[in-house]
């Protein structure tokens, strides 16, 4: 068995706020968005958590526990021993509030951080502490999560039939609420994930392209380079060798590139292992030790005894059956400690051939009868075809479902067949009636519309005076404004070469109220709204957060004037109207294609 990526439901920092949004004052929220976009890289960057460190000394309750979770975030994927003391300072936060959902949350990235470093047996405990935290708090969606997390231990544990009974549930409730297309592909994910290790390649594969479907569609860069490792497994176990090989260099580069390391090491076990498979021993070697280097440096466990057990399977196959022996036995020691007891097989195998290898049959007969006995414990045919039926069973449940929907979506179509054929004999009923009443009233409709045509003439020609003069006072207020301006500026120069400060003060105090006399607006207001009824209103109706400001740009938009005249008119420079125009653009919700002057003429 060798390393596979696991999607495990960890909250993320957006979660986290939209929570103690609901707790915290304005200021601390401003905070916490300073937070967020500090933590917008996944990279370890020194000064990015020396930052956070020295904002969490600065806060208490709350914030103090989204710095701490963050830190941990940090480091929880390229270091995970480093970021213990963080998560510990969460737990203990979370407490102190004696809060349940934040203890619960706290509970939860516990159960991820042992997950991590292969502590298998105590995240299996805390998992059901999880569920049964927010099952009391009746939040189903965190409870998917939990048992998401909880079928993933259960997977490292060797636990299969557990593991795809737990994934299939979690998956099943989640469909029944209406969780998220990420939570959904997360599922998809970890059962291709079981189905893979029991060889059922098939499946698994289809899963893994579900999941796929959807992070195409999120653009989650991380979730595609795991899907892609995995179906690169599940390739080498087919012994499509250069095709696995592609994907995991295509990988590679975005693991070094994120300081995925331990991601980064189980690909290089990977390569070593498909190398292995071609005899290509030397490069395993190679490959082999670079996984090694990085697990023993950043403390994935599980993925040390991994490659210790490849490493024993190398020498084993070039005859030196003693140092075969030596990582074989550690090897065992870890899955041991660990509870990885899939792994646990592999290494009792590799042992049992160690020793007959040496000439040491007693020995080689022992660990090849506890070999079996695990073997057949974990893999045997009788929970293979339970696994095979749990998947049968979600699946047929999930076309009766499909069934069901499609039977009423025939008779919601019949129906509407139905109605349609009485709605056309209606029609044609209403056809007859209505021609006769037609002709009776078309005479009276003709006359009617001379009328109309006079009156809408005139109605034309008010318009057009009405224009006229809207145009007129607005290019005088404009042209009134622009000379006021310039006399102002004019007065401000001789201001500061007078003994007469004071008076052109007093001027330009003047020239400033009459600039910015609401009485010459609501002139122009009345003209503006004789000629374009209702456009005000239309504009409030369709756009309630716009502010007086707003309706005033918007209407000398309508009347398609150039930005100096609107500029003169505002009482503002042609560059703030550049602005005003952007601010207005963001409010409208327009982007960059679409025209604002347009959108305006049009209303």
């Amino acid at each position: 068995m060798r390393h596979l990526n696991l999607s495990f439901n960890v909250q993320s920092t957006d979660s986290l706020i939209s929570v103690f949004h609901q707790v915290d004052k304005l200021y601390t929220l401003l905070i916490i968005l300073f937070l967020m976009t500090c933590n917008l890289a996944h990279c370890q960057n020194q000064k990015k958590v020396d930052s956070l460190l020295q904002v969490a000394t600065k806060q208490t309750d709350t914030t103090q526990i989204i710095t701490y979770a963050m830190l941990w975030a940090e480091y929880l994927y390229t270091d995970p021993p480093s970021s213990k003391p963080y998560l510990d300072s969460t737990i203990v936060l979370a407490k102190r509030l004696n809060n349940d959902s934040f203890i619960a949350r706290t509970t939860n990235y516990l159960g991820v951080y042992y997950n991590m470093t292969s502590q298998y047996e105590k995240s299996d405990s805390i998992y059901d502490m999880v569920v049964d935290m927010y099952t009391k708090l009746g939040d189903t969606i965190q409870v998917c999560a939990a048992l998401n997390n909880k079928a993933n231990t259960l997977r490292s544990l060797g636990r299969y039939k557990e593991c795809l009974e737990v994934h299939l549930n979690s998956l099943k409730l989640k469909e029944k609420i209406g969780d998220t297309e990420e939570s959904i592909a997360a599922s998809y994910w970890n059962i291709g994930n079981i189905h893979g290790d029991i060889e059922n390649y098939e499946i698994s594969n289809e899963y893994y392209n579900k999941a796929k479907v959807i992070y195409e569609e999120l653009k989650d860069i991380d979730a595609l380079a795991s899907i892609k490792v995995n179906m690169a497994i599940n390739l080498q176990n087919q012994f499509q060798f250069e095709k696995s090989k592609s994907l995991f260099l295509e990988v590679e580069p975005y693991y070094i590139e994120q300081n995925y390391n331990n991601d980064l090491a189980g690909i290089y076990d990977n390569l070593g292992w498909g190398y292995a498979q071609q005899d290509s021993l030397d490069l395993a070697e190679y490959y082999y030790n670079k996984s090694l280097d990085i697990s023993q440096q950043y403390g994935e466990t599980s993925l040390i005894g991994l490659t210790l057990r490849h490493l024993g399977e190398l020498y084993n196959k070039k005859g030196d059956y003693r140092k075969a022996l030596q990582y074989m036995e550690d090897a065992l020691q870890i899955a041991e400690t660990t509870g990885t007891r899939k792994k646990m097989i592999g290494d009792l195998l590799e042992i049992s051939k160690a020793y007959a290898g040496l000439g040491r049959f007693k020995k080689a007969y022992e660990y090849h009868i506890d070999y079996h006995k695990l073997h057949d414990e974990i893999l045997n045919k009788e929970n293979i075809e339970r696994m095979n039926e749990l998947e049968v069973q979600y699946q047929t449940e999930k076309k009766e479902k499909e069934l069901i929907i499609k039977q009423n979506e025939i008779k919601l179509l019949e129906e509407r067949k139905q109605k349609a054929e009485n709605e056309k004999l209606f029609l044609i009923i209403s056809l007859i009636g209505a021609t006769a009443l037609a002709i009776t009233i078309i005479y009276g409709l003709r006359q009617k519309m001379k009328r109309n045509k006079v009156e809408r003439e005139k109605l034309d020609k008010d318009l057009g005076f009405k224009e006229k003069e809207l145009t007129t006072h607005a290019l005088h207020l404009a042209h009134k404004n622009e000379v006021l301006l310039d006399l102002k500026s004019q007065l401000e120069e001789l201001k500061t070469d007078s003994k007469n400060a004071r008076q052109y003060q007093k001027i330009i105090n003047n020239i400033n109220l009459d600039i910015n006399n609401d009485s010459n607006w609501e002139q122009f207001r009345s003209y503006f709204e004789d000629v374009h009824k209702d456009f005000n209103s239309k504009v409030m109706r369709y756009y309630p957060d716009l502010s007086n400001n707003d309706l005033r740009l918007m209407s000398l938009l309508k009347m398609n004037l150039s930005s100096k005249e609107i500029a003169n008119i505002l009482n503002i420079s042609v560059e703030g109207v550049k602005k005003a125009r952007y601010r207005l653009r963001k409010k409208l919700n327009l982007n960059t294609e679409e025209s604002l002057q347009q959108l305006v003429i049009e209303l």
